[in-house]
């Protein structure tokens, strides 16, 4: 193979490559964070705040002595 077969091939590669992690991010900043007490999604920035009023949620919240 010649070298701008070479350059146009790892090219496109990474082209692809960049196009389907930037399409992965968009998806799941969409899809949001799944909460580990009730299954349901949620904004990743409402996140926290849902996990700690979680109906499921039965962790003592409270400092150990």
């Amino acid at each position: 193979m010649d070298k701008n077969l070479k350059t146009t091939i790892a090219t496109v590669a990474a082209v692809v490559l960049v196009g389907a992690g930037i399409f992965f991010g968009v998806t799941s900043a969409k899809k949001g964070e799944k909460c580990r007490y009730c299954g349901k999604y949620y904004p990743h920035g409402e996140i926290m705040g849902h996990q700690i009023r979680c109906d499921k949620n039965k962790e003592s919240m409270s400092f150990r002595k």
